[in-house]
């Protein structure tokens, strides 16, 4: 089964060798739609549902970021993955990128280990998307029926909840964002989460960003602040803060012990 790759830039011939690099590294494994700006790019994803998008930051029309922010708009299940190119090395474009949901952020011109080594990464998460929110279900299902006072989810109100979260925990979450996506009230919301998962919102969304934290850690070789940002942490003093209260060390420590390779 093929994945659906759009790839945005208004420069042909990158476009193109983009193309050519990929296929070649993953024989039949990319179906490519290319596209010469952020505008094109976004009709594409409404009507190919792509499930990985490489864009570059700056294209007229709809610039990467833009592009971005209309593709969060898009429900869970329907938002591909980005890569965003950008021929700045700067941090501001990077966070800026980082915080709209980019997953990697590669700089022109392209080496093409770091964008083979970025799709077998996201070729990774896109496997693993998919039993991730079945599998968080099924533990808080499990909880559920573990605990004495614990409430049913009668109409799914708190299914949803745990979907809209690990769909959006990368981004500047909060509980009443996260209650009014499932029409309840902002105290009642409150309870029943914790009833429901045996953790207030904010233990959960701690232990779910520290645990994707950890899987960047050991696959990947950014610096700890992107990480940080990565998984929905304004900084990483408090990255750090929140990682050493869950597990016991710090980030780079855990890397050390961890990263695959080692």
């Amino acid at each position: 089964m093929t994945t659906k790759l759009l790839i945005a830039d208004d420069e042909k011939n990158i476009r193109m060798g983009l193309q050519a690099m990929i296929e070649r590294e993953f024989s039949g494994l990319y179906e490519c739609v290319l596209v010469k700006d952020g505008r094109e790019a976004w009709q594409h994803v409404k009507q190919f549902l792509p499930e990985l998008v490489i864009a570059d930051i700056r294209m007229p029309v709809m610039d990467g970021i833009m592009l971005m922010q209309h593709i969060r708009e898009l429900e869970p299940e329907r938002r591909p993955l980005v890569i965003i190119l950008s021929g700045y090395d700067e941090f501001q474009y990077a966070r800026e990128a980082i915080r709209c949901g980019a997953r990697e952020y590669l700089l022109k011109p392209i080496v093409r280990e770091e964008l083979f080594g970025a799709l077998a990464v996201l070729n990774e998460e896109l496997k693993e998307r998919n039993h991730l929110i079945d599998d968080s279900v099924v533990s808080v299902e499990k909880d559920r029926l573990a605990g004495a006072s614990v409430i049913p989810d009668r109409n799914g109100s708190m299914t949803r909840a745990i979907q809209y979260i690990h769909a959006h925990y990368s981004e500047d979450l909060n509980m009443a964002v996260v209650s009014n996506s499932v029409s309840l009230n902002y105290t009642y919301f409150s309870q029943a989460f914790k009833a429901y998962t045996g953790l207030s919102f904010v233990q959960y969304v701690k232990r779910l960003r520290i645990a994707e934290a950890k899987k960047l850690l050991e696959c990947q070789g950014g610096k700890i602040y992107e990480i940080a940002a990565n998984v929905g942490f304004d900084n990483a003093k408090h990255f750090n803060k929140v990682f050493r209260e869950l597990e016991g060390m710090t980030p780079q420590q855990f890397r050390v012990q961890n990263q695959k390779g080692n």
